[in-house]
């Protein structure tokens, strides 16, 4: 008789296929959270601050505190591209 157990883990087994298949980006994720044991909400944290960036100025940096092995704060700093020279030479006299 298979055990419940052994039909559970082959049920897991097929899902994560069909994932695999029909969602490939998502299963890489699970298997990368898998394998280091990261904490998938700090992902989501991550994730938000770059939608944020994106729908604003879409340039910046997402600078991620991280103390005694626990993430303490996931900032996103927005900036504007400027890229205009700070003394301009040429200027003409009114």
């Amino acid at each position: 008789m298979i055990s419940l157990a052994t039909i559970e883990q082959h049920n897991i087994e097929q899902y994560w296929d069909v994932v695999r298949q029909l969602e490939p980006e998502y299963y890489l994720l699970r298997i990368a959270l898998k394998e280091t044991g990261v904490n998938p909400m700090i992902l989501v944290r991550i994730v938000r601050s770059l939608s944020n960036m994106a729908g604003g100025t879409g340039y910046g940096k997402i600078i991620t505190y991280m103390q005694n092995k626990t993430v303490t704060n996931v900032e996103g700093v927005e900036t504007d591209r400027v890229e205009e020279r700070v003394i301009i030479e040429d200027q003409v006299d009114l």
